[in-house]
């Protein structure tokens, strides 16, 4: 952080994560490993958190790139998406929350504001109600509509979560070694 950046009262606090290491299911049948793999990367993202101060937990990386604050709050937009609004709602029409095509950067915005337990918080919850959805599903190839592709299957959707939230959990990773370490990363290509 330079000196010219705002100084925030909190930024020095460390966050602690709300969660424990897991380890991933190595015997189990197949929506068992999904739902459980899908865990363990949730709580990845939160533990490259853990021991980090607020104004570390902000900062983007490259300043144009990802915050771990950021992270979490893209997860947990794609959680609310994909598990709870259309899973949970049966095929209905979600409402997006980020545009793509206006401005792809969005979901990685904060304020400066945002408390990182208050998004991890909102994270949790959001997962908690995408559990709650899948706990009404009787088998993977259950299926919801989907206005561009159709039909998508329930497998589909867990494996496209787990998909992503482990890229962002490698992400956050590299994020917190860059934080740690003091240091910027190597300018994207």
């Amino acid at each position: 952080m330079s000196i010219d950046e705002p100084q925030h009262a909190d930024d020095d606090t460390v966050f602690r994560a709300p969660v424990r290491r897991l380890s991933p299911p190595q015997v189990a049948d197949e929506r068992e490993s999904l739902e459980g793999w899908l865990d363990y990367f949730r709580a990845q993202v939160v533990l490259a958190m853990d021991g980090l101060p607020h104004g570390a937990l902000r900062r983007r990386v490259p300043d144009s790139g990802a915050s771990l604050v950021g992270i979490v709050r893209l997860l947990t937009d794609l959680e609310r998406t994909w598990l709870v609004e259309r899973w949970g709602q049966r095929g209905g029409r979600a409402a997006y929350t980020f545009s793509y095509v206006d401005d792809s950067d969005a979901t990685f915005r904060f304020s400066e504001l945002d408390e990182p337990e208050v998004l991890v918080g909102a994270y949790q919850e959001t997962c908690e109600k995408g559990r709650d959805a899948l706990a009404g599903a009787e088998s993977l190839d259950d299926a919801v509509r989907d206005d561009r592709r159709g039909h998508i299957e329930l497998r589909w959707i867990l494996l496209h979560l787990i998909t992503e939230t482990a890229r962002r959990a490698g992400q956050a990773q590299a994020l917190r070694e860059f934080l740690l370490a003091g240091e910027d990363p190597p300018p994207s290509r």
